[in-house]
């Protein structure tokens, strides 16, 4: 699918124009109108023909090359006629860290901006339909950024809304740890690990764009510069609070773990305690059913009930003594 959103401008002293939303049509009346600003989103293309509309539209071979790339990390990369940004946003959200994201491919010179992604975007969805839209076209970065900032902000409210579970799971580790609260554990560890690699190179990138200007996302202008600021703001903050999950779902882990491991080493205790009161016993009731004819006590009318005595005698004893050092 190939949709577009087209600002308008009459001439340089009209600041207003027109927005007009459409499909791949829209990329004609651009071409004829000097002063237009032209949004291009590919959604789901043929890998052949979207190559072919790029680079009729001037984009870099190996930008292109890297955007339709199944998986890539995301990057910055400065071409003479677009700037290239490879984002990893946001397809679905569902509770605590179930998120699904779509790699979207930014390319953005003075006058056009092209996003190209496979799957549906939170961050590109929310910025299409916003009112404020048109003054937001007059800068195809402005909007490149909109759409970061949307999607970041979806990134940031499931990372906090994990927090209210893992404080769940942090209450009941005490008092009930069962092996599916083990399991949901690692499966945030994991969640976690990959979202702080998502973070760390989204990070990067907008460092990077604060300490060196791009020629399209120029960051000497204030405007630019604040929002990109913001942006790598949100980013630093995502991957400080997933960094800090990890290490909590970390030590839940081996909370767990030790949890589990003392109460067996206590189940160990309590039938060892048991093997060591019945030995001696199991010892006496052995010696005293060999039937040796001439065996001790063996004839003698009370032997049974000395034998009982004395085995009920030691059970306790070791009992005490068990008890004394607290092994029981």
């Amino acid at each position: 699918m190939i949709r577009a959103q087209l600002l308008t401008v009459a001439n340089a002293l009209n600041n207003d124009g027109e927005l007009i939303q459409g499909g791949r049509a829209l990329i004609d009346q651009w071409r004829e109108r000097p002063n237009a600003v032209l949004w291009l989103d590919l959604v789901d293309e043929n890998k052949v023909s979207e190559q072919t509309l790029l680079e009729s539209l001037g984009c870099h071979p190996l930008a292109i090359q890297d955007a339709q790339r199944d998986r890539h990390p995301p990057k910055f990369e400065e071409f003479d006629q677009f700037s290239f940004l490879l984002y990893r946003g946001v397809r679905t959200v569902a509770d605590a860290l179930h998120i699904d994201t779509v790699q979207i491919s930014f390319f953005v010179s003075s006058n056009l901006l092209i996003t190209r992604r496979n799957g549906p975007s939170f961050g590109i969805e929310g910025v299409w339909s916003d009112a404020s839209l048109k003054t937001l076209m007059k800068a195809p970065a402005t909007v490149l950024i909109a759409v970061i900032k949307n999607s970041a902000q979806v990134y940031l409210d499931a990372v906090l809304q994990f927090e209210v579970r893992l404080s769940e799971i942090e209450d009941s580790m005490s008092s009930r740890p069962d092996d599916a609260m083990m399991q949901e554990l690692i499966w945030y560890k994991s969640s976690l690990r990959k979202l702080k690699r998502i973070f760390n190179y989204h990070e990067r990138i907008f460092e990077l764009l604060l300490k060196e200007p791009s020629h399209f996302i120029d960051t000497s202008n204030s405007d630019m510069r604040h929002a990109v600021q913001d942006v790598y703001d949100k980013f630093e903050r995502l991957q400080s609070l997933a960094s800090l999950y990890y290490d909590i779902c970390g030590d839940l882990i081996e909370g767990y773990l030790s949890l589990s491991a003392h109460k067996l080493n206590r189940t160990m205790q309590v039938l060892t305690v048991i093997t060591a009161i019945f030995i001696p016993l199991g010892l006496m009731a052995g010696i005293y059913g060999m039937n040796f004819d001439n065996m001790p006590e063996l004839q003698s009318r009370n032997g049974y009930y000395i034998l009982l005595s004395v085995m009920f005698f030691t059970a306790s004893v070791l009992l005490y003594i068990f008890k004394r050092k607290d092994w029981l």
